[in-house]
């Protein structure tokens, strides 16, 4: 049988970001099962995992290193549940003071930014986007350059320009407008950026996963190596599940 080049694109969504990492901790434990493998991870199963907000937040703890043994994932799915549920008491805390000079996050960003960055400070303190296990693509904002911002692993493996901290990338993709402010972060050559939620420009990120194989992927065939094209792809596109699942107030009403 063809081996098909595999992307899960995981959506943003704010809190939902949970459920989709309940749905990836499900699809880990059946592959644990049908391979007998215990330690098998949702890295090892997928050629490239796309996300934005809470999806980029998960793309980078799947396929962030183990310290100990770098070829592997540093994390469980089950684990990267428990992070997003013990992170969100801490981060979705809003002093009364804050609320009273935000107006409720009206006029300025409902959170402090703080605890969310010492959270992804705690979890990947120096790991860099080119030292992930699998290719990845992480979408943000440029609200100076205004345009798409794209962290992308196999860029940053090549081009040290394109090379971040992912701590730095984790907050990027998060820094949701009226909730964080914007993330100031810098590249490993210096260069700075003003970045905000990717699900502002896309929060699907399954198209752009699949330029991303088209682009970049190479496969052999009887002739050549040539670019993967649709029907050598599977994507899992874990939002657009979720929207028949849990559909937004727009959906229940039957609005379009």
């Amino acid at each position: 049988m063809a081996k098909y080049t595999r992307i899960l694109s995981l959506d943003g969504g704010g809190i939902r970001g949970i459920i989709a990492a309940q749905v990836v901790v499900s699809i880990e434990s059946k592959l644990q099962q049908k391979s007998g493998n215990p330690d098998a991870r949702i890295a090892d199963y997928f050629d490239l995992i796309a996300g934005t907000s809470a999806g980029g937040i998960l793309t980078c703890i799947y396929l962030c290193p183990d310290a100990q043994n770098p070829s592997r994932p540093r994390w469980s799915a089950q684990e990267a549940v428990d992070f997003l549920i013990k992170s969100g008491r801490d981060i979705f805390k809003s002093s009364f003071w804050q609320k009273l000079r935000s107006i409720d996050g009206l006029i300025d960003e409902k959170y402090p930014s703080e605890r969310l960055e010492q959270f992804f400070w705690e979890k990947f303190k120096d790991c860099q986007l080119s030292q992930l296990l699998k290719p990845c693509l992480i979408s943000s904002y440029d609200i100076e350059r205004r345009k798409a911002h794209f962290f992308d692993q196999i860029d940053a493996q090549k081009y040290p320009g394109e090379d971040y901290f992912i701590k730095d990338i984790a907050r990027a993709t998060s820094a949701a407008p009226t909730y964080f402010e914007v993330a100031k972060i810098y590249s490993l050559t210096n260069e700075s950026y003003a970045l905000i939620d990717g699900g502002v420009f896309a929060n699907n990120p399954a198209l752009c996963a699949y330029a991303e194989v088209r682009n970049k992927f190479r496969i052999p065939d009887d002739r050549k190596y040539r670019s993967p094209r649709a029907k050598d792809m599977v994507i899992l596109s874990l939002e657009e599940k979720l929207r028949k699942i849990f559909p937004t107030k727009k959906q229940k009403i039957g609005v379009k």
